[in-house]
């Protein structure tokens, strides 16, 4: 009995330490909350002063200066063809470490830090969403909100392939004029 008592308990210990908890920050766009692994979020700027970069996709605003690093800013709005808002108050720029390259994000807002078990995040659903489904991770729920989880990877591919495609046009373009 006292061995069956002491496999319940090591059982419920074991199950407790397998509870995996990821931690997101967790931002608005177009009045939906998204959030992102806090891993790869290195920082939100609030003052900001990007410099547009000539013969790049509408959604690359330019670059940033942060700190004496250049870092691409990517218009999270003008990627996922949400309604244009101008920045305000609220609005930040989320500097992110995504396959070793450090690139930047315009969101409306930065929230909060949230956390989800893993087993609490849903997968991405297969109904037509706003954004394209590969660039989400899962859905969350905390205190009745649905939060949207990211894919920073998954993104960060797209968009190198669409500057990529983008800048084949341009070249394509030239060479036919």
């Amino acid at each position: 009995m006292l061995d069956e008592q002491a496999e319940i308990e090591a059982a419920q210990e074991q199950k407790q330490q397998d509870i995996d908890i990821r931690l997101f920050v967790c931002f608005k766009l177009a009045h939906e909350e998204y959030a992102l692994d806090i891993q790869s979020i290195q920082e939100a700027i609030k003052e900001f002063r990007i410099t547009p970069v000539p013969q790049m996709p509408e959604f690359c605003l330019g670059i940033i200066n942060n700190r004496g690093s250049v870092i691409p800013v990517f218009d999270l709005r003008k990627k996922f063809h949400l309604d244009p808002k101008p920045f305000d108050a609220n609005t930040r720029v989320l500097v992110a470490l995504v396959d070793n390259i450090t690139i930047s994000l315009v969101v409306d807002e930065v929230l909060d830090n949230i956390k989800f078990e893993t087993s609490k995040i849903d997968p991405a659903p297969t109904v037509r969403m706003k954004i394209e489904r590969e660039y989400v991770e899962g859905l969350g729920e905390i205190d009745k909100r649905m939060i949207i989880i990211l894919n920073l990877s998954k993104m960060h591919e797209f968009i190198k392939k669409e500057i990529a495609d983008y800048q084949n046009k341009i070249t394509e373009k030239r060479h036919d004029a």
